[in-house]
């Protein structure tokens, strides 16, 4: 009998660890709430209210995750200039095929309605599709986005006349975009030197897509109509801690948006 019994208990303490996974477990997952669509309604701009500390993982410290909100982008040569929105395939692939190949590799991180999907290490999904991380030219963006950005509303304009940069605006101030330099791995010198979201001839010149000098731009394998234009799109998403652990919220792709001429 006590031998029977010691199979017995030890037979039960992998079904009560069960229940005890299945009853307490999901709610110790380390979480931050995806950031609400912005309000986008063509190819310039977009506005998007951040959340506040009120939102799931937002909360003030001890109880929330955040540290921060990131913002990662591509570039694409493309041929076509098309004004309005950008929202559906057709529109993506006539810009660059890789915009719309990448756009559908992406869709499913940025599904809101899936109840299970829990980003883990976006910096490299992102960075695997040549996704960089957006920088600004006045200040460090970490610092911008961290928690004092929370309920704040973020707007990112491309202005349509020529010359003009353009720029991040967050509580009333503004400053301009600047390109990346570098990734994972990976340090590059992009062209134009002065790295604003402009288009140029050094932008859409084919032959500076390479790793040490445009690893920010998506080449483009159409020869007809002249390849003039570049497109860029972007993400955003919250970042956090939970001990040594990183965590993530699901990226909100904030548009596709066209670059006009630096001059």
């Amino acid at each position: 009998m006590p031998v029977n019994r010691a199979r017995y208990v030890a037979a039960l303490i992998p079904f009560i660890s069960l229940l005890c996974l299945l009853s307490c477990g999901l709610e110790d997952v380390p979480y931050i709430n995806y950031i609400p669509d912005g309000t986008i309604t063509d190819n310039t701009s977009a506005m998007i209210w951040l959340p506040s500390n009120a939102f799931e993982g937002y909360e003030n410290p001890p109880v929330g995750y955040f540290s921060r909100f990131e913002i990662y982008y591509r570039i694409y040569i493309s041929g076509e200039q098309f004004s309005g929105l950008i929202n559906t395939s057709t529109l993506r692939s006539q810009i660059n095929s890789s915009l719309n190949s990448d756009f559908e590799s992406l869709r499913s991180l940025t599904d809101k309605t899936s109840t299970t999907n829990l980003p883990s290490n976006l910096d490299t999904t992102f960075n695997n599709r040549r996704y960089f991380k957006l920088t600004l030219e006045e200040t460090n963006i970490d610092t911008l986005l961290g928690r004092g950005s929370l309920g704040q509303m973020l707007e990112i304009r491309f202005p349509t006349v020529n010359g003009e940069i353009p720029e991040l605006t967050l509580n009333g101030e503004s400053y301009r975009l600047r390109r990346a330099v570098s990734g994972p791995g990976l340090n590059f010198n992009p062209r134009p030197e002065n790295r604003y979201f402009q288009n140029h001839p050094d932008l859409f010149n084919r032959e500076n897509v390479t790793n040490n000098i445009n690893a920010d731009v998506a080449t483009n394998s159409r020869t007809t109509p002249d390849l003039r234009f570049t497109w860029v799109s972007m993400y955003i998403f919250a970042v956090g801690k939970d001990y040594l652990s990183t965590i993530y919220s699901q990226p909100t792709h904030l548009g596709i948006f066209f670059l006009t001429n630096a001059n």
